[in-house]
């Protein structure tokens, strides 16, 4: 593919990338996952290597020609390092991460077996058809969007999973969202379904596309520059310190649950921790002296509420009591509760107010 739009296309992705890669140490963002940041950034150009050959005809070094798919997937797989402290205060190691970066390394090796003479026919039109024969040219592409396709759904289960059990562990919870990059994650996966649809298809002989190959890597390596992009911007995460495993199993004895609550209803009142902006699950702990996990199981079971609605029920009786009687306006009782939205308090106090108003 030699057309002026395809050139258009990777200067304008090597662009992002050289923008991005600035932005990376501009900003100072992620600091503690700055080095898989780094390797991202690094596979990025490494993944593009076949489009820059075949962009300038280079077909003198057509023997390395094909194996570059693996950095593809060391590169999402950095992203999955450098994103999941964003999301989790204690992330494991899992060493079975890595084993999608082993299989593709050793099966792109395969197309060491492909003639050079034949690869350097590549570079005017990719291979269609002949599964067979052709096996070495198909395997290792479906198998780096494959690999991308599953860590990109891992990566956007965790940032599921943390949106779902933010009211778990803040107060206010907006600010500690993050939708855009849960937006690009999503069109991540989709790009690699996609791209595995088109490498089948192509292998069968469906699909007469000459140039599927430069689809293939413009396509995953658009999606890794935008995921490297989107981790260039400042987000304030809050790294939830819950045992997300035994919270689902909501395992806890009748005394742990009374105590948990008994402690935390005490700090709350006695510390006024309540009125603190922006309050976390973490420091209330700390300050209480609770197991974060044990204590979120206990709202769970005992109260049915989240720590945002255990916060929010001192915060009202406040406002009621004390900011009520005082005749201030709405906006600073919502501002002195840390509670963003006039009409998020106004609200909340009708259906606190309906609630308590004795039926006729």
């Amino acid at each position: 593919m030699t057309s002026p739009v395809y050139g258009y296309l990777l200067f304008t992705l090597a662009a992002l990338f050289v923008i991005g890669f600035v932005r990376l140490f501009i900003q100072k963002v992620n600091l503690h996952s700055l080095r898989w940041l780094f390797g991202a950034f690094a596979c990025w150009p490494l993944y593009m290597t076949d489009e820059w050959l075949r962009l300038t005809n280079a077909t003198q070094w057509a023997p390395i020609y094909g194996l570059s798919e693996v950095f593809a997937v060391v590169a999402i797989t950095c992203c999955y390092r450098a994103i999941k402290p964003m999301l989790i205060a204690t992330p494991s190691a899992r060493k079975r991460l890595w084993w999608p970066v082993a299989v593709t390394a050793l099966l792109q090796l395969s197309i060491l077996f492909i003639p050079s003479q034949d690869k350097q026919a590549w570079f005017a039109a990719s291979p269609v058809g002949e599964p067979l024969y052709l096996w070495p040219a198909y395997l290792p592409s479906l198998l780096t969007s494959f690999s991308v396709l599953l860590i990109g759904i891992l990566i956007t289960e965790h940032i599921q999973h943390y949106h779902r059990y933010l009211p778990l562990q803040a107060v206010d919870t907006k600010p500690l969202k993050v939708p855009r990059l849960a937006a690009v994650m999503g069109s991540v996966v989709g790009i690699a379904f996609v791209s595995i649809l088109l490498v089948t298809a192509v292998m069968f002989g469906f699909l007469k596309v000459p140039f599927w190959e430069s689809f293939h890597h413009l396509m995953l390596g658009a999606s890794l520059v935008l995921v490297l992009f989107s981790l260039t911007f400042v987000r304030s995460t809050l790294p939830s310190p819950i045992d997300y495993t035994q919270l689902d199993h909501g395992k806890a004895s009748p005394y742990e649950i009374s105590s948990m609550m008994s402690k935390a209803e005490r700090y709350a009142v006695t510390s006024n921790a309540f009125k603190k902006p922006f309050l976390t699950l973490q420091s209330f702990c700390e300050g209480a002296h609770l197991e974060p996990t044990l204590f979120a199981i206990a709202l769970q079971v005992n109260e049915r509420k989240t720590f945002q609605r255990f916060i929010f029920h001192y915060r009202l009786e406040y406002v009621k009591n004390e900011l009520l009687p005082a005749d201030t306006s709405l906006a600073s009782r919502a501002n002195a509760m840390g509670i963003e939205s006039e009409k998020f308090l106004s609200d909340y106090l009708g259906k606190y107010f309906s609630k308590k108003r004795p039926s006729a």
